[in-house]
């Protein structure tokens, strides 16, 4: 069913479309060859033409320098997903044609008249903002399922702690190497997400990850210990140190 994922930035709403995708994929539902389509509304925000262009495709003579017809996203999309990020950017005329497509699978690339394309596509959408304040009515109407991620604070200890394993594992697959955490440094980088939410998270694991590497490259396993952190990631210790009730979740699910 086409969705809407809403969430802070850095909560995981393109990790979680990508997890959609694939759970899709395993259930046979989309083909194995097929490819998450994405689009970022706001790259072409201010320039709706060109934004419909993009997701529809466009006929010969459409616009100047439009000299041959050209296959949209959702050409692209036809049998698969299409995940439209930042989706309240997405101009009122682009909302329109969009659940136009979800009520008919038809649509009409810039520059034809007649909506006599069809295609096969579920769309995944996301938002920052207030679904309520930047779409249409009709359009959020249009959306059977309305997913709420929290931010990585509102997270339970064992979530957090299921974070770091599965973003440590993505980093030691890169490298191969076994990649080891001192219960300390798990604390530190769990404190240290302040504003970024799973993003932060996952650029802070890459960092230290990458710099640990460089220093035991030699090495079949790589065991990481507070001093291999930067100051920035430290300060998620102290952060922690006043919350004694998190501190005592953290040591018994570690």
């Amino acid at each position: 069913l086409n969705c809407l994922i809403t969430g802070a930035t850095g909560s995981g709403k393109t990790h979680f479309a990508h997890i959609m995708f694939e759970f899709a994929k395993d259930r046979g539902l989309i083909n194995g060859h097929e490819e998450l389509v994405v689009f970022n509304c706001a790259d072409y925000a201010h320039n709706s033409e060109l934004l419909m262009s993009h997701l529809f495709g466009y006929a010969a003579g459409a616009f100047t320098g439009a000299n041959k017809e050209k296959e949209g996203l959702i050409a692209k999309a036809d049998g698969g997903m299409l995940f439209l990020d930042e989706i309240h950017r997405l101009p009122p005329e682009g909302q329109e044609m969009i659940f136009y497509f979800m009520d008919n699978g038809k649509y009409n690339r810039l520059g034809e008249t007649a909506k006599e394309r069809q295609a096969d596509v579920r769309i995944i959408c996301a938002t920052t903002e207030d679904a309520t304040s930047y779409l249409l009515s009709t359009f959020i109407r249009r959306i059977p399922i309305s997913i709420q991620l929290p931010s990585f604070n509102q997270r339970q200890t064992k979530e957090k702690i299921d974070l770091v394993k599965l973003m440590v594992g993505i980093e030691a697959e890169r490298i191969q190497r076994k990649i080891s955490l001192t219960e300390d440094v798990v604390k530190a980088l769990i404190g240290s997400v302040t504003y970024g939410n799973v993003g932060q998270l996952k650029s802070n694991i890459q960092l230290i990850c990458a710099r640990s590497f460089l220093s035991h490259m030699d090495k079949e396993e790589i065991v990481i210990t507070l001093e291999d952190l930067t100051e920035e990631v430290k300060i998620g210790l102290s952060l922690l140190a006043n919350n004694r009730q998190f501190l005592a979740e953290l040591a018994q699910d570690l």
